[in-house]
């Protein structure tokens, strides 16, 4: 839909805001996570694959929201987005044992979305009018894992300005990287 509109001339929804869109597969699940609280950011006391996955998504939402804050002077709005779940190759690769892998695929078959429908989010966060600056775009079914993508609730903590500015420090801090123009 966006690529034949793009190709043929036509204007999109909201062109002209650049949009800022963090799309992280479940990361509404996994951010809610105990294993997702932002210590130890660089995982330096001990990694398990499933904690920095968790902890990456609760900082992209928290990052995104700090983003939303900073001044800018522009058009420009940061949003962040999940899918859901839905039914990927991921699934094939969580499990190596023979009964996760059929419960894997119970769930898939009954709590999961469609790959297809898990752009949704994202196209709405990108075409929508009223997709605000800040604004944390989902599914809106049950458990928010499909449906028909709309605002939806951030999970808990992910909004405060003390954590979002701690985190852009220490992003800034671990990379080396400012942005002299989005300083707060």
């Amino acid at each position: 839909m966006l690529a034949s509109a793009r190709t043929s001339g036509q204007r999109l929804p909201g062109e002209g805001i650049a949009r800022a869109l963090d799309e992280a597969e479940g990361d509404v699940i996994a951010a809610t996570w105990r294993s997702a609280g932002l210590t130890d950011l660089m995982s330096e006391r001990g990694y398990r694959p499933m904690s920095a996955y968790a902890k990456s998504k609760r900082a992209n939402i928290v990052f995104t929201q700090e983003l939303a804050r900073r001044p800018g002077g522009s058009a420009h709005r940061a949003l962040a987005v999940h899918p859901g779940s839905a039914v990927t190759n991921l699934q094939r690769h969580t499990f190596t044992r023979r009964m996760g892998r059929l419960l894997v695929a119970l769930a898939a078959r009954t709590l999961m979305g469609s790959a297809d429908g898990a752009a949704w989010p994202s196209l709405y966060a990108a075409t929508h009018p009223d997709a605000a600056n800040g604004a944390f775009i989902g599914p809106a079914g049950r458990d928010q894992t499909s449906g028909t993508p709309k605002p939806v609730p951030l999970p808990a903590g992910a909004g405060s300005p003390d954590l979002g500015a701690w985190l852009w420090r220490e992003s800034e801090r671990l990379t080396g990287v400012t942005f002299p123009a989005l300083q707060a």
